[in-house]
């Protein structure tokens, strides 16, 4: 049996299992899925331990069954070792039993992937058990466990990092070997499909620093504004279906620096960057995209100041504090229920309101009887007007699904109702006119914007879905409320309505999660 262990090692390349109170059909059970995973086994019959060499880490599943720490002080010195004891071997083998709290955490050759736009990488040798609860320490990357050298907020090149306090490897290996985390790195890397950075060079800084850290380590590369990109949680989602975990959601938590957190001049040592602590310079958090991605995951949330260094200062620890912006958890439970006023006669309706702020869904939801005259659809005003004055000249109410921003916009269609009146006197020799009611969508600017993101991720899930929209450019939203002019009744109307946020009823559960998460 030595000779095959000692070219194991040699190989570096090897997984020891330790059959000690399994029987031969566990044994066989463990055999073949190691050779399904593309491993060789060698020597079963009458071992003392079974040699897999060349077991791909796609071996996870399995590793409460591995003897990892065995054969690593072996290869490290160089010489077969005597066996673990029975007792040790027995809580390795155990079929029911998860990893050993404490033993040491080992790695691997960094191995790399991709699913739809997350760039991901492992080093890991042994994944917990899928039956067993796993506790996540998730990360983000930049300004959390490293920083820049150059003290620049963005690198200047892909070289341009360093620790970002030199207590991070040790707290890492603590939540590793003391307190069994797996240990989790999700970064947006916009920089990347801007072209700022190249996938060569990020790959390359990833192993750098996977290389420095010698910790099992899982990353997760977001590089596009979709549903992987963090606030919002779909790479979160693709590793537990992934690894297949039930994941311990109290215990787990999430550590990053934008954490919202205000200026802190009020707090002489509450700094971001660990290195000028004693400064007491504190800028204000550049977003709350980390705080938010632990809200919306539904695990606790630490800064790394709180995490690493162990300050209690409440800039750092209070969340209170935290400045979250739009904040869309209640935004279905606050919405009202809304129902339009019946027309007797046809009518004409004006909608008013931003782009992306749902004035077709809108319409399709009260005023789905009505003939919809809408310039995304006909493409220029005058084939809106004329496809208007066909719809009223036929006795059909109508409803202008158009951002009508302004009075001017506004009074071409009040004049528009106006002149049919007059064809309608003259026709029917009556003075029954076309009313026109005022329907003013009147959101926020931040909520249009979540709104703005939400169109776009359900245009992105379901793409097939003719009623998703893509995202409108943020300033064609901003150039909307610069120049929006509140509508009244002096402009003609007979009414103007305004409309809050209203309940949405045709929502399934995965588009309502959605809505009510933090976005942006």
């Amino acid at each position: 049996m030595d000779k095959f262990v000692t070219k194991a090692f040699l190989a570096n390349k090897a997984l020891s299992l330790v059959p000690a109170k399994l029987s031969k059909k566990q044994v066989d059970v463990l055999v073949a899925k190691i050779t399904e995973a593309g491993g060789k086994v060698v020597d079963v019959a009458d071992a003392d331990i079974v040699v897999a060499a060349k077991a791909p880490p796609s071996l996870g599943d399995h590793q409460s069954h591995v003897s990892v720490e065995w054969l690593q002080d072996c290869l490290a010195q160089k010489k077969l070792l005597p066996l673990p004891s029975r007792k040790r071997a027995s809580s390795l083998t155990s079929a029911e039993a998860p990893m050993a709290k404490k033993a040491k955490a080992t790695t691997g050759a960094i191995t790399w992937a991709k699913a739809g736009s997350i760039i991901y990488c492992s080093n890991v040798i042994a994944t917990p058990a899928s039956n067993a609860p796993v506790k996540i320490a998730a990360f983000d990357m930049d300004s959390t466990l490293i920083t820049t050298k150059s003290g620049k907020t963005f690198a200047v090149n892909d070289d341009d990092w360093k620790l970002w306090h030199e207590s991070v490897p040790t707290k890492l290996r603590s939540l590793l070997d003391d307190d069994g985390y797996v240990l989790v790195v999700f970064s947006n890397q916009s920089g990347l499909s801007k072209g700022k950075v190249t996938e060569k060079g990020l790959k390359g800084k990833i192993e750098a620093i996977m290389t420095k850290l010698q910790l099992p380590l899982r990353f997760y590369l977001l590089p596009e504004n979709d549903i992987n990109r963090k606030p919002r949680t779909g790479a979160w989602d693709f590793m537990v279906q992934e690894y297949g975990w039930t994941v311990d959601m109290a215990a787990s938590f999430y550590c990053g620096d934008a954490a919202g957190r205000p200026k802190g001049l009020d707090h002489p040592v509450a700094t971001r960057n660990a290195s000028a602590i004693a400064t007491g310079k504190a800028k204000k958090d550049f977003s709350a995209g980390d705080y938010k991605f632990a809200l919306n995951v539904g695990v606790s949330f630490q800064t790394p100041e709180q995490l690493f260094l162990g300050s209690k200062l409440s800039l750092h620890c209070d969340t209170s504090l935290r400045d979250l912006g739009f904040d869309p958890r209640s935004l279905l439970t606050d919405a009202r229920a809304f129902e339009p006023e019946p027309a007797s006669n046809p009518e004409m309706v004006v909608l008013v309101g931003s782009p992306a702020a749902g004035k077709s869904t809108f319409c399709a939801t009260y005023f789905g009887t009505y003939a919809r005259i809408n310039q995304d659809t006909l493409k220029t005003p005058a084939k809106c007007k004329q496809a208007c004055l066909e719809r009223l000249e036929a006795g059909d109410s109508v409803v202008i699904d158009n951002t009508n921003r302004d009075t001017k916009s506004r009074k071409e269609w009040i004049e528009l109702a106006r002149k049919q009146v007059c064809n309608l006197a003259v026709a029917k020799a009556a003075t029954v006119g076309v009313a026109v009611r005022c329907f003013y969508l009147d959101l926020p600017k931040p909520l249009v914007f979540h709104l703005n993101a939400f169109r776009a991720l359900q245009k992105q899930l379901h793409p097939e879905a003719a009623e998703h929209k893509s995202d409108v450019p943020d300033m064609v939203i901003h150039g909307f409320f610069k120049n929006m002019v509140v509508p009244t009744v002096d402009e003609g109307f007979s009414s103007v309505v305004h409309v809050p946020f209203a309940r949405l009823s045709n929502l399934d559960a995965a588009a309502a999660k959605l809505l009510t998460s933090f976005l942006l």
